[in-house]
């Protein structure tokens, strides 16, 4: 028996060849399922493995595969640093680093949207917003000398999707005085377009407050209540391929009850979370089917949770836990079955922190 850095192996056990895998079966199945930071290193086996990586149908291929299942992990913007953390509690602590692209503090970039390990960020001293992926460190600044693209804090809205053609795009709706303004920017042609909004336009007055695009199907879909009392809330849905809006009814609650809802893409169904009721928050979970709500999960009674204004539950784990974000920088952690409802990462009150799920893949920002 022979001795090799710990390990016991016999002389016939060494002399075993390994079957001959084949440059299409690891290029089409083995590769695809590994991690990103682990398929940018594979990039420097040589010249035809970097070409093939970096192909438009291996980086799909890719990408299908780290959005499934349970690879979401949480990306936080804090004062001084970035940095990406998991989702599992044994590997919280062990935080990933991430250097800034943009020469601006980390307290100045805000998160719009995320999608398929992109960003869609906004830079509070100039406004301009950016397509960034942070993992493979590739940025680009989708704002023009037109105004396109640049964002009006708790103004406008921003969604990520991607259209039929597999083109990743960017809609941004601007809202005036009297009129809501859309444009659609195309990360294949590097161009903005103008998009007809609704005839129903009440939509533009500061009494309504829009959230960031929720990407699910064929549709981009928003959030848009009255910010007081038991104000009206609707859903805006955006057809990605017709390019076309149109309204979806809320979840009903009760007369008179004051709700928030905060949707989320699980299993590629559109459900949302609704939120009423202050110290005592009840949720519930819904599911939007055949132009229809259906309630599929009522969430036990919490003795604390935030205050549902200044929070989205932004994800539901297959071991039926989800995840809090506050705008203060905290994540709570909710466990169904244990009727829970725990930190998971305390914030920094001296330093506004800002959150997003994100999962880790090789998606440039853009194709120039």
């Amino acid at each position: 028996m022979k001795k090799l850095k710990g390990c016991l192996y016999s002389a016939s056990e060494s002399n075993t060849k390994l079957p001959d895998l084949g440059p299409d079966l690891i290029m089409s199945e083995i590769l695809p399922r590994l991690p990103a930071k682990c398929v940018g290193r594979a990039k420097k086996v040589c010249k035809e493995w970097l070409s093939c990586i970096s192909s438009k149908e291996f980086v799909m291929m890719h990408c299908r595969h780290m959005c499934k299942g349970s690879r979401q992990k949480i990306l936080s913007i804090g004062q001084e640093s970035c940095f990406i953390s998991s989702t599992t509690v044994d590997l919280v602590d062990e935080k990933t680093m991430i250097t800034l692209p943009f020469h601006v503090r980390p307290s100045d970039v805000w998160i719009l949207s995320s999608l398929n390990g992109l960003l869609c960020v906004c830079l509070r001293n100039t406004f301009e917003m950016l397509i960034w992926n942070p993992l493979i460190r590739s940025c680009i600044n989708i704002s023009d000398s037109k105004s396109y693209g640049f964002f009006k804090i708790y103004s406008d809205a921003v969604g990520l999707y991607i259209d039929s053609s597999n083109d990743y795009r960017v809609l941004h709706i601007k809202r005036g005085r009297f009129t809501v303004d859309v444009m659609a920017y195309s990360r294949r042609t590097s161009h903005w377009k103008r998009i007809p909004f609704l005839r129903k336009r009440h939509y533009h007055t500061n009494g309504y407050v829009w959230s960031g695009g929720t990407f699910c199907e064929d549709g981009l879909y928003f959030t848009v209540f009255q910010f007081w009392l038991a104000g009206d809330i609707v859903i805006i849905r955006f057809d990605v391929n017709t390019e076309t809006f149109s309204e979806i009814g809320f979840p009903y609650v009760g007369n008179g009850e004051t709700c928030q809802g905060n949707l989320v893409n699980m299993n590629n169904k559109l459900h949302v979370f609704v939120s009423h009721g202050f110290i005592d928050m009840a949720v519930d979970l819904w599911r939007y089917e055949g132009e229809h709500w259906s309630k599929v999960m009522l969430f036990p009674k919490i003795s604390y949770i935030p205050t549902p204004v200044w929070c989205s539950i932004t994800h539901v784990s297959s071991e039926e836990k989800c995840f809090v974000m506050t705008d203060w920088g905290e994540v709570y952690e909710i466990d169904l079955n244990k009727k829970t409802c725990d930190l998971f990462i305390p914030s920094d009150w001296n330093h506004a922190i800002r959150t997003a799920m994100y999962v880790e893949t090789i998606v440039p920002a853009s194709l120039q």
